[in-house]
């Protein structure tokens, strides 16, 4: 009789190669995972990101009056705007806390935000300590001195970050 069969060796070698084989698929299949995975939190941070610079540029351009600021600091912008509403922009320094406006959560993972003020003299010159009211809007208020504001933000998600810079004239300054 003449029967055939796979050896010991043929079976071993058989599924040696079909592991070969896995590993290789196995580690394809988890890099495109872990692309996937980061390409997701660039797109969340940049549209987190872009939002938010978009409408704190809207919202900053509408400032009531150059009486109606009350804080401007590095990391803090509060203001009335042509609706009579108080907005403050802030946040805490601390990368990772988020963004706030008013007394909400703006953007979740903020690293940074910093506001620059600049006057009106040509070339502009940055302003440490703007002119501010502490009861905006008063006729008692001294103008501000603030004439464009430069507005550095980038948004985390995950590991990943993005940076947006706006910079802009409130319509009323």
């Amino acid at each position: 009789m003449n029967e055939r069969g796979a050896t010991l060796i043929e079976l071993v070698l058989s599924i040696v190669i079909i592991g070969i084989i896995a590993v290789v698929i196995t580690d394809a299949f988890v890099t495109s995972s872990k692309s996937i995975l980061t390409g997701n939190a660039v797109r969340e941070a940049a549209q987190e990101g872009r939002m938010a610079a978009s409408r704190m540029v809207r919202e900053i351009r509408n400032l009531r009056s150059d009486r109606c600021v009350s804080s401007a600091t590095v990391n803090t912008l509060t203001f009335v705007d042509t609706n009579a509403e108080t907005i403050t922009f802030s946040w805490s320094g601390t990368s990772g806390d988020p963004l706030m406006r008013n007394a909400d959560i703006f953007v979740e993972k903020v690293s940074n935000l910093t506001f620059t003020y600049y006057d009106n003299a040509e070339p502009a010159v940055g302003i440490p300590s703007p002119t501010v009211c502490g009861t905006p809007c008063s006729a008692t208020c001294a103008a501000t001195n603030i004439w464009s504001i430069n507005i550095d933000l980038t948004t985390q998600s995950g590991a990943e970050t993005m940076q947006f810079r706006s910079q802009l004239h409130p319509i009323n300054l």
